[in-house]
């Protein structure tokens, strides 16, 4: 009776200590957070997983019996088996926020690789048909190495300075 009294006591002291330490990991993951937010090291879309995550972290111990009572209504046998898939499910949902942002950046790139193109191509035409001399510019093509006639403004290939034409045409239509 005494050690079954004493394996009782022992039980619920480590309990205690496991949502002790719970809990204080979730305060840390909280002001982890909060701190990356604040020095901006972090958007807040991003933290808002995060967060809602260490708040689960901090409240998972205060109520972990109502977890075992829902795990067990749910028919799940080892109740923290539950609380493992509701962290799965967390962590998915973080991948598919990383992934929806992933899709979207690819897609602006995609956007600013073409307007950049477009652009050094009205460049490249401005410079060509300009009588005075082309300004220098970093990245890309450098105007000192080109062609000499193609800075003078003849053309090398007519077709080549109608289609360019046309673009420039177009990126005016688009402006207005």
């Amino acid at each position: 009776m005494i050690g079954l009294l004493l394996q009782t006591q022992t039980q619920d002291v480590m309990e205690s200590r496991t949502r002790l330490f719970a809990i204080a990991l979730g305060i840390a993951v909280l002001l982890f957070v909060v701190n990356l937010v604040r020095t901006r090291k972090l958007k807040e879309e991003f933290a808002l997983l995060w967060l809602l995550t260490a708040v689960v972290l901090v409240l998972a111990p205060l109520l972990i019996d109502y977890l075992d009572m829902i795990a067990h209504a749910l028919g799940i046998e080892y109740p923290p088996a539950f609380i493992f898939v509701l962290a799965i499910i967390s962590v998915l949902l973080i991948l598919f926020q990383f992934s929806m942002r992933i899709s979207h950046f690819s897609e602006q790139i995609k956007v600013l690789t073409q307007e950049l193109a477009l652009l050094r191509a009205r460049l490249e035409f401005l410079e060509r048909s300009s009588p005075q001399r082309p300004i220098p510019r970093r990245g890309g093509t450098d105007a000192s190495r080109l062609e000499p006639g193609r800075l003078s403004g003849e053309a090398s290939d007519p077709a080549i300075d109608e289609e360019e034409m046309n673009v420039s045409s177009d990126n005016d239509t688009q402006a207005q």
